[in-house]
Parts: structure tokens; sequence; C-alpha cells
């Protein structure tokens, strides 16, 4: 009788059959054959998931010598996922597995007898949670009765990066235009603004001027990063003072009317990073929270500083539910329906994390949600 499980069904074969099904590929000349000439990462999976051959692509990108060690696991164990051990039965029987587009795509084909073609993004414990976009193809196999999938990886991090990059410049870009056109409406459409406030308004739009300009300017230093030229801009930054910007402009925001930013009393902390990607995390953080925040709400930004680390909050009411917090970093997962949308959490994650050293996640519990990022000081 299997073991319960949270997804994928559990069972494995027992070491017997194990063996025969491995000396069942070793035989079959055409299988090693196919796995050696592709250069993609590849691996032979049995019935219940498991590794019964690999490839020489894999092992090098891995850093593996030979195959003796990934025999009789599964895909998920053998390149360190971080959730291969949360289920009963190890890889793809945990409730986060339930999003990976690598085990759904083994199903689907051994389901259908098809092949099936998907793409996941797994993080690995290796580098200390490298997360990598993958392309991958299951196609089921026939070896003198007994079947297997032959499962192919191929790594397109680096082109999902890049596109991340276009879509988030045109996105921040959007998010940096609202500010300035929210404010801009305020001075055109209140002739009874006190002096003051309207010096501030204007003083404001001039600010956000220069970010637009400084947002044009770093796109060009996020594409070189993709080239291996890019080194950020880290500076002393006064983070009480970034914070007050950040609510001023998402305050005003014109997707978001009817809402209110508050920045918590937030503690004197200066900070040696880059100033206007990390003005780019927490203001995606802001803007997603205030699209959660319903008419006449309020959105709270908390800056937290220890010893050591230092932490921003930003916390609105209401909870993410189950099935949205397991894939919402995920490259371009939206709940909502416009293309396009939804990038601004996978941005947070590879930009606070990639780019900055930091490390970005949110909880959501007891009626309110709190995305944040962490930065040792």
């Amino acid at each position: 009788m299997e073991e319960a499980t949270l997804f994928a069904p559990a069972g494995r074969s027992d070491a017997g059959e194990l063996n025969d099904q491995q000396q069942a590929v070793l035989h079959a000349s055409f299988i090693t054959a196919v796995l050696h000439a592709v250069p993609d990462m590849m691996l032979v999976l049995n019935n219940h998931r498991q590794i019964v051959g690999v490839n020489s692509r894999l092992l090098s990108a891995f850093g593996f010598s030979d195959q003796s060690p990934l025999l009789g696991l599964r895909p998920g164990e053998a390149i360190g996922c971080i959730h291969s051990c949360e289920g009963p039965d190890g890889c793809g029987t945990s409730e986060s597995c339930s999003a990976c587009g690598a085990v759904l795509t083994i199903l689907e084909s051994q389901e259908t007898g098809c092949q099936a073609y998907g793409e996941c993004r797994i993080s690995i414990t290796k580098d200390g949670g490298t997360a990598l976009d993958m392309e991958v193809t299951a196609t089921p196999l026939d070896v003198t009765g007994i079947p297997f999938t032959i499962f192919a990886l191929k790594d397109i991090s680096s082109d999902k990066r890049r596109q991340v990059l276009e879509r988030t410049f045109l996105h921040d870009i959007l998010n940096t235009v609202g500010g300035i056109r929210g404010i801009a409406g305020l001075l055109a459409e209140d002739s009874n603004l006190a002096p003051e406030t309207e010096v501030e308004y204007k003083g404001l739009m001039v600010d956000l001027s220069d970010d637009l300009v400084e947002e044009i300017s770093q796109q060009g230093r996020l594409l070189a990063a993709e080239r291996g030229e890019y080194v950020p801009e880290m500076k002393e930054t006064d983070l009480a003072e970034m914070l007050q910007e950040v609510c001023k402009l998402y305050g005003n925001h014109s997707r978001t009317p009817d809402r209110t930013v508050i920045l918590e009393d937030a503690p004197q902390c200066r900070l040696k990073t880059d100033r206007s990607m990390l003005r780019r995390v927490v203001g995606n953080m802001v803007l997603n929270a205030l699209e959660a925040t319903p008419a006449g709400g309020a959105v709270r930004v908390r800056l937290v500083a220890g010893a050591g680390e230092v932490r921003i909050n930003v916390i609105n009411a209401g909870e993410i539910t189950k099935e949205v917090q397991l894939r919402l970093f995920n490259r371009s997962f939206s709940t909502k329906s416009k293309s396009g949308r939804g990038i601004g959490t996978y941005s947070m994650k590879l930009f606070g994390e990639r780019y900055l050293g930091g490390r970005v996640g949110f909880t959501s519990q007891k009626g309110e949600t709190v995305f944040f990022i962490k930065l040792p000081s």
C-alpha cells in the first residue's frame, strides 16, 4: 500500500527491481547514445520517478564524477531542491511540489503516455539557495517491456532573467510615471492647496523625475549584469529617508486611489547598499500591498534595525491563499488577469537576493500579509 502523500504518488522500487531497471538501460545502447549526444541535462526515470540513468552533461553541471550517487534518487533529490525532503516520500510528495513544473511534466507524460513539456523554477541548496529556471521535457520510452521516462532539463535562467529585466523595466517605469501622474493631478485639480503643500508636491515631482532618469540608467546596468559586468553602486543610504520617498510616491499612485501608505516611526539607520535597487524592491512590495488593499484601507511600512541586520516590512490586511503562496515568487505568476502582470514579486526576489545579497520573503497569517527584505548591516 502506498504511503499517504501531499501530492504525487509515493512508493519506490526495491533494490532488486531498481538494479534490473538500471541494467536494462545500460544494455540499451541507443539510450546511452542519445543521453550523451544531447547537450541538455538528461535523466532516465522509472515509473516511481527514480533515476536509473543520467548523462554526463548533468553530472558536470552539478559536480558529480559518476552517476552512482544519483541512482535511485528522484530528480529534485539529485540536484538538491530545497523542497525535496519536505514530503512524506521525498521529491514530488510535498505541498510545494504541487506547483513544480518538473514533477507536473513527468506525471503528465506518465499518465498520458505522450511527450509533455513544461517550465519550472527550482531553488537548490547549492551556493546558498540558487534558483534555476528550467525548460523540461518528459518523453515515455519502453525498453524490453519496462516503462521509462526520458527527462530532459535545459537551463534557461539567463534567458529568463533577461526577459524579466526587460519587462521589469517597463513595469517599474510605469510605477514611477503613475506616481508623477498622481501628484500632477493633485496640483492641477486642487486650486486651494496650502502654499507649503504645493511646494512639497512640486519638489516631489522633481524628485520623481530624477528617479525616472535613474530607472532608465539602471536598466543599462542590469543588462550589463547579465554579461557579468554589473557592479552594484553600494553607497551609504539613509533608509528612513528612502522609505519616506517611497511612501510619498505610492501614497499618491494613480493605480491605487483612496489608499494610504503609513511609514511607522523609523529609527535612524544608514546602510551601504544600492539605493536605487533597494528602492525598486520596496516600491514593488508597497504597490502590490496597495493593490491587495480595498479603497479606504492602509498599508504600513516598518523599518527594523537589529544586530547585524536590517529588515523592511510592508504590511497589509488580509491573507494570501495557500495555493497562491506556493507560486508567488514564480516568474510571471499573477493573480491578475492582465498579460505582463505579476512580474513584481519575481523581480523582488531576483533583485533583492541576486544583486543586493539580502533575503526576500513573506508571511501571511492571522489576518495580515507581510512582505519583507532582510539585508546584512
